[in-house]
């Protein structure tokens, strides 16, 4: 087995031991905190442990970038970057609740490589590299082999919009309330890098989250990854650590778990359906879907617009910003569906705008530079349809 990236992981597993000494020695003691957001905390110790890792790095590392929660991204262009959360479980931290940790996680040329996550009041060290397996305090360990929902012992988190956020679907209210009835057990105890890198390590089976940061799930998935498991987002697709959800697992119940979170109306499909839901689907005997398992969204028609670009080049810019606009709609959750028409006619595409009018849908038409500039032009219809669709 080769030993690529085996100095780093040394090297992380030292630094979060130093930083998560830190915080131990101060935990329980009266700090500075401050906020964020109204229920986002950052305390002293979060910069020191973070002044502490990134030190380490720059002096280790000297060219290397830093990604970090509280000091922002580094945008040196370097393609290895160090993802750092130096207190994963802030609000934890500063109420004495003992479950925080230290989260660090190198990324090469956009692939993990290196994950440690610590708990510094157990001394338990997760940690992986790409390629070398999953380890729990220096020895190897794999996830669960839990093949039924019903069995399954699954973590999740809330964001920190919980609070400001009405749809159920995005606060995570609703996901937590299917799961709840459906699994196990479910547990949240605020620091998403423990709670996912325990499924790397077979000491859970499951987790999901909306509102995670870089920082928060980095190190842990590759800890998932190397330990046999599974990861993608609420639709079964590739994560991107900018995405803001995860969904992580032994593999066994994955599809059961998307299943859950598309939902929505709270039904559930049958094995042949591979556990995913059948939403607002008529009966057999021709009864349309309950009204509750129904829900408003806007169509968006996508058109050639009167202003086409002059240049190739300008082709090619207006065609990446366009889908740099869709893409950060789609991360957002704004955007359900989205595709291209592959014949030469002026439909170009179909959008399903997750949105409760048609005036917030063309507000977020009008982010689009290739609309503004008139190279496309949108029409929008109010659309009924299923949950979750």
């Amino acid at each position: 087995m080769s030993a690529e990236f085996g100095p780093e992981l040394d090297f992380a597993v030292a630094v979060a031991r130093e930083a998560g000494a830190v915080l131990r020695e101060n935990y329980g003691k009266v700090h500075e905190v401050g906020y964020k957001g109204r229920i986002d905390l950052v305390t002293e110790m979060d910069r020191r442990s973070e002044s502490l890792i990134i030190g380490r790095i720059r002096n280790a590392f000297p060219g290397d970038a830093v990604w970090a929660e509280e000091s922002g991204r580094d945008l040196s262009g370097s393609e290895r970057v160090w993802i750092v959360d130096p207190l994963d479980g802030t609000t934890n931290y500063a109420h004495e609740y003992p479950v925080f940790a230290v989260s660090i996680a190198l990324q090469v040329a956009g692939r993990l490589r290196v994950g440690v996550v610590l708990n510094p009041l157990l001394g338990d060290v997760y940690a992986a590299r790409q390629g070398g397996g999953a380890t729990l305090n220096g020895h190897t360990r794999r996830v669960t082999d839990v093949e039924a929902l019903d069995r399954a012992f699954l973590a999740t988190g809330f964001g920190y919009d919980v609070s400001t956020e009405p749809n159920p679907e995005r606060n995570n209210l609703g996901p937590f309330s299917r799961f709840i009835v459906r699994a196990q057990a479910v547990r949240r105890a605020g620091s998403a890098a423990l709670a996912i890198a325990k499924v790397g390590v077979g000491r859970t089976d499951g987790f999901w989250e909306l509102g995670l940061h870089a920082w928060d799930m980095a190190a842990a998935m590759l800890i998932v990854e190397e330990g046999g498991g599974r990861i993608t987002n609420s639709r079964g697709g590739p994560v991107d650590l900018e995405g803001r959800e995860l969904v992580a697992s032994n593999g066994r119940i994955h599809d059961a778990m998307l299943g859950v979170l598309a939902a929505r109306d709270g039904s559930t499909a049958g094995a042949a359906d591979g556990g995913r839901p059948r939403a607002a689907m008529p009966s057999e005997q021709g009864d349309p879907p309950p009204p509750e398992s129904m829900r408003g969204y806007v169509m968006g028609l996508l058109y050639r617009g009167p202003n086409p670009p002059a240049t190739p080049q300008a082709v090619e810019e207006i065609q990446r910003a366009h889908l740099a606009t869709i893409g950060r709609l789609q991360r957002e959750g704004k955007i359900l569906l989205v595709g291209p028409f592959l014949d030469e006619g002026d439909l170009r595409g179909m959008f399903l705008f997750d949105t409760d009018s048609i005036d917030e849908a063309r507000a977020l038409c009008d982010t689009d530079p290739a609309v503004r500039a008139g190279v496309f032009r949108v029409e929008l219809h109010p659309w009924y349809g299923a949950k979750g669709i």
